[in-house]
């Protein structure tokens, strides 16, 4: 299974909420820490400049491999960037909530956080409900850890993604199922795809993954 990359997702239009927003300006930060230029990262992408800046500007959303790709290219460790931006993004929580507690009651129409405790970030909700594919065994939900090691776990190496055809879902499988000769185990009708080795379902949240809704299903 080839090496996913990113590739602008159609004519839809992407909103980056305020936490992808920061999750671009870390990305852009780390490039120019490491001394790339735009043109020298689209070359490691195998990209074009012009597609590397839609994705930094947000016009075109980077998904969960996208972003473990682009650090790898950036020579950034994946783990060391998501808790250093977890970091960032609690200190924003908290921000906005301490601002929030001292705004006067007399304030006219106080503009709502977009993040509260009681609706945590995609990322932050420590376990997810995935459909597991085992091989020529029916599908299965399972409740995993929601970091990195337990997805790679649970397909039996590194990751890749692929298209299920089912809008707001993503497919993750082990992106060297076929060198490591694991069987043919589903054919994905609505792309003609084969996916082979152990593989699973979840809810699309980039640049994470989020519990498969039951109407997903």
């Amino acid at each position: 299974m080839s090496e996913h990359r990113p590739t602008p997702q159609g004519p839809t239009p992407f909103t980056p909420t305020p936490a992808y927003r920061i999750l671009l300006e870390r990305l852009i930060q780390t490039r120019q820490d490491m001394g790339l230029s735009i043109e020298q990262l689209a070359h490691k992408l195998e990209l074009t400049p012009a597609q590397v800046t839609a994705f930094e500007s947000g016009n075109q959303p980077l998904g969960f491999i996208d972003v473990r790709n682009w650090l790898l290219a950036l020579g950034m460790p994946f783990t060391h960037f998501t808790q250093t931006l977890d970091d960032e993004l609690r200190a924003k929580l908290d921000e906005e909530l301490e601002e929030l507690e001292q705004a006067p009651e007399v304030h006219p129409d106080p503009k709502p956080s977009k993040y509260t405790r009681a609706d945590p970030l995609p990322h932050q909700i420590p376990t997810i409900q995935v459909l597991f594919f085992p091989i020529g065994q029916p599908p299965e939900i399972r409740t995993i850890p929601n970091h990195l090691e337990s997805m790679q776990e649970l397909v039996g190496g590194l990751i890749t993604t692929f298209e299920t055809g089912i809008d707001g879902t993503i497919g993750v499988a082990n992106d060297e199922a076929l060198l490591e000769s694991m069987p043919l185990n589903r054919s994905v009708p609505a792309t003609g795809a084969h996916i082979f080795g152990p593989f699973f379902v979840a809810g699309d949240a980039p640049p994470g993954f989020r519990s498969i809704a039951p109407h997903e299903l």
